[in-house]
């Protein structure tokens, strides 16, 4: 069996669901960042051209990126057999969540979509650095065993947070691939922040932070905490009620919302997030997608986007307290919203008191934008409820 030495970190399927369908075009826009710079045998030197066309094949790669030394020896077991299943069960879910329903699957595609997740935030250079950062490893070998162990460290807070896939099938623009696809964005850090620098992106663990992927040109799924849909006013920097890792949880897929086709402006935006996290890699098939500052009305990190970016509908979210799960033997189970298994202890109590009025004054507020704008309610808000 060969030795896979050339690691891609963003996957090959995954680049080609953001070719136009029907164009018959193999290649994308691909643009350093930070390009090279080259030395002539004369002493001058050169820039290497940043922007070029290129296949999914020489597009985010890196050689030996996840070989394992032991001594002399080397193996590529992290490439063919986590990545491998990884990729196997992701490029399905990918396609599941893209178009979303509750149909035969559906189970089966959520577990697959959180683990890609993990796997997919962990796998990139920068991704890399990030589990560096929070494991404390000292060099890149004992990253690559950290990851064995790590990768599915935010599968509890995802799972409860709220889900959106939005759409841009009438926008001009669509999404970009970034060489840290699965990213954050919070609006009281930025880019440059102390923070970023030391882990390398908003944590995912803070109240204000979303979590964005592209699913494709056209489809990206959002994760946000749910203490922020019922509270827009929170401190955004704060850690979200009971972060936990490694723990059971629950999550109702009939409440994953779906099919909100959002602006253009909207669109570039989540592009200028994309490229501001990435490391030093962007691709597009549209190469004018590769510069979302020029045509973004706002570029301060804040108020990106409009007061709602990122944000999913609120009126699609119920004011759920707690999920009890009952078994064939007699015992049962629960959760609250927050995590905990004393469903209503005076801390959960305490949360819900103030989170009930903001919850109602934000969904007021949602009216109030659509009935701004000449929008109707959501068509399909019975689909909640």
């Amino acid at each position: 069996m060969n030795f896979t030495v050339r690691n891609h970190y963003v996957p090959q399927w995954y680049q080609r669901r953001f070719f136009k369908l029907g164009s018959g075009k193999s290649k994308l826009w691909y643009l350093d960042l930070k390009p090279d710079i080259i030395r002539r045998p004369d002493g001058s030197t050169t820039t290497r051209r940043a922007l070029r066309h290129l296949g999914p094949v020489n597009c985010f790669r890196q050689d030996h990126l996840y070989t394992l030394y032991f001594g002399e020896f080397a193996t590529d077991v992290i490439e063919k057999q986590f990545f491998g299943a990884m990729d196997s069960l992701g490029e399905k879910a990918v396609d599941f969540f893209s178009k979303y329903s509750m149909c035969a699957g559906t189970h089966q595609a959520f577990r697959g979509m959180r683990d890609y997740l993990a796997a997919q935030l962990f796998r990139t250079p920068k991704g890399l650095d990030i589990l560096r950062a929070l494991s404390k490893s000292k060099d890149h070998q004992r990253t690559l065993h950290a990851l064995r162990v790590a990768w599915p460290l935010y599968h509890t807070i995802w799972s409860e947070g709220v889900w959106e896939i939005v759409k841009c099938e009438q926008s001009p623009t669509k999404f970009i691939i970034s060489d840290s696809p699965v990213t954050t964005y919070n609006r009281q850090i930025f880019p440059g922040s102390a923070e970023v620098q030391q882990f390398g992106i908003a944590r995912i663990e803070q109240i204000g932070t979303h979590t964005l992927f592209p699913l494709d040109r056209e489809h990206c799924l959002i994760i946000t905490n749910l203490q922020y849909v019922r509270n827009p006013r929170v401190n955004l920097l704060k850690f979200r009620e009971n972060p936990r890792y490694f723990e059971q949880t629950s999550f109702d897929l009939r409440r994953v919302q779906r099919g909100r086709e959002i602006e253009e402006q909207e669109v570039i935006a989540i592009n200028y997030v994309l490229k501001s996290n990435a490391r030093r890699y962007i691709a597009a098939s549209d190469q004018t997608w590769l510069y979302p500052e020029k045509k973004l009305k706002n570029r301060f990190w804040p108020k990106i986007g409009g007061k709602y970016f990122l944000m999913p509908d609120p009126r699609k979210v119920r004011f759920t307290t707690a999920i009890l799960v009952g078994y064939k033997n007699g015992g049962a189970w629960g959760v609250n919203e927050y995590g905990h298994q004393d469903l209503d202890g005076p801390r959960a109590e305490a949360l819900r008191r103030v989170e009930w009025k903001t919850f109602q004054t934000a969904k007021e507020a949602w009216d109030e934008r659509d009935r701004l704008t000449g929008r109707g309610p959501p068509v399909d808000l019975q689909e909640y409820w």
